[in-house]
Order: structure tokens, then C-alpha cells, then sequence
């Protein structure tokens, strides 16, 4: 990913989940770029896949510096939705867990929240081998709990 591909990313969140994530996202997207100029290592890496052109994917790794060594968290990842449902998300899901294992991280974390907007996120998780792990009620500002996934990779 490239700042010049932030724009298009976080379209891409608004449309997959809804417009607060990708509010979420450009905060996140602008301190990733910002520490990276610095030569600062925030934890997070991104990844797109693109078709002619057009941003369709988003998958990263978030490794919180002060947490255990062989943990990682699924950073933002979605799909476009005219390409959800044709495997690319369960591509991108894979690849990614296998760069995390290649980094040496034994345990995938995935945050996700309660409510019709994660609905399908959740179920996809959990039809591709993540457990739920923790549950914290009322996280959201709109009383939605947040879930938080797990794989031992």
C-alpha cells in the first residue's frame, strides 16, 4: 500500500462496513504513513490487491510493539463488495496468515463488533477456522460489543 492508494482504501472500508470505520481507517492509514516518513515503526503493514487499476482488496498486520512477541492482529481488511462472495477475501485471509507465520507470529487475532454491519465479517471468520476469543460489552459508542477472534497459526 502507498499513501497514494489511502483515498481508495478507505472508501473501500466505508463501503464494505460503514462510514465510521473508514473514518477509523484514515486516522489509522494517516499515522501509518506519518510514522513510516519518520522512519517510525507503528507495527502495522498493508497490502492491496487491485484490479486494472482499482483498489478492490485491503488486508494488513498489526503487531502492538509493547504486546507478546507471537501475536498479531488482522489490521484492516476488506473486499469490494462487487467482489465479495468470488474467493478473493479468502485469498487475501490465507495469504496473510501465512506472511504472519513466515514473520514467526503463533497466534492471529481479529477484532470485529456485534451488530448488522460485521454480521457476514463474523461469519466469515468463523467458517475459516477462528474461534471466538473475548467479548467486551458496550465497546461502541452505539452499545455494540466488540468480538475478538483467534487462530493459532
Amino acid at each position: 500500500m502507498t499513501s497514494e492508494d489511502v483515498a481508495a482504501a478507505v472508501d473501500l472500508i466505508a463501503a464494505a462496513m460503514n462510514a465510521d470505520e473508514g473514518a477509523w481507517a484514515k486516522e489509522t492509514f494517516d499515522f501509518y504513513f506519518a510514522c513510516e516518513q519518520h522512519g517510525m515503526n507503528c507495527g502495522r503493514e498493508y497490502y492491496v490487491y487491485k484490479e486494472d487499476d482499482v483498489l478492490i482488496g485491503l488486508v494488513g498486520l498489526h503487531h502492538y510493539l509493547w504486546g507478546p512477541a507471537g501475536n498479531v492482529w488482522l489490521s484492516w481488511f476488506a473486499v469490494s463488495n462487487h467482489h465479495q462472495g468470488t474467493g478473493l477475501g479468502t485469498a487475501m485471509l490465507e495469504a496473510i496468515q501465512q506472511k504472519a507465520k513466515q514473520k514467526g507470529f503463533k497466534k492471529f487475532f481479529i477484532e470485529t463488533y456485534d451488530g448488522p454491519d460485521f454480521e457476514r465479517a463474523r461469519a466469515f471468520y468463523q467458517s475459516r477456522g477462528f474461534v471466538e476469543a473475548g467479548h467486551i460489552r458496550d465497546y461502541l459508542p452505539g452499545k455494540e460489543a466488540m468480538r475478538v477472534f483467534k487462530k493459532d497459526l
